[in-house]
């Protein structure tokens, strides 16, 4: 697939690039994103400049990933992307830097991805199922993906490892005919 925008109300979801790297990396020193998101660590700057330029062309084009940074007013606020596309399927994965958490953007941000991704082609992919997973602890993201409409299916123990340690791994699903309402979840009551 060729590389696309999305846009929101408040927000432009573009695919990473080189203007973004410098960007990309003051935000993955974050110790936050460090804890939850899978990156290396230390996040270096050549890390920045292969996930903007080579990693993201190459997935785009490979159609196993699509990936967005999210801006907020010119400024790069975070990525939201689909991870592990394939089959009728994808992952919805996410991360913010620090200083635009809490006021709604990601939850924005997921949402024009969603509506993208479960739209019938040619206006979106028309995906059957868009699963969720994050180490258990990640109440961020949990409270995002609830937000989000998905359903909670449950905790994989020791089912994911995060730099060769094994943690538990929680897991929720949103298919294409959910209505997309908070739903109720056993580790947020």
């Amino acid at each position: 697939m060729e590389k696309l925008s999305l846009q929101t109300e408040n927000l432009d979801l573009v695919p990473p690039a080189a203007d973004d790297i410098d960007a990309i990396f003051a935000a993955c020193q974050d110790p936050e994103t460090q804890s939850w998101v899978p990156i290396p660590v230390p996040y270096l700057r050549e890390h920045a400049i292969e996930y903007a330029t080579t990693h993201t062309d190459k997935t785009w084009s490979e159609d196993t990933e699509y990936t967005w940074t999210i801006r907020s007013a010119g400024t790069l606020a975070g990525v939201v992307g689909l991870y592990r596309v394939g089959n009728g399927s994808a992952d919805l994965g996410f991360w913010m830097d620090p200083a635009f958490r809490g006021q709604g953007l990601l939850t924005e941000a997921c949402n024009a991805v969603l509506d993208f991704s479960l739209a019938p082609a040619p206006a979106g992919l028309g995906l059957a199922r868009i699963g969720w997973n994050a180490y258990a602890g990640n109440f961020g993201s949990a409270r995002v993906a609830q937000k989000l409409g998905f359903h909670f299916e449950g905790i994989a123990r020791l089912g994911a490892a995060l730099r060769g340690e094994l943690r538990n791994d929680w897991a929720g699903s949103l298919l294409a005919d959910d209505d997309r309402t908070v739903q109720p979840w056993s580790i947020l009551a």
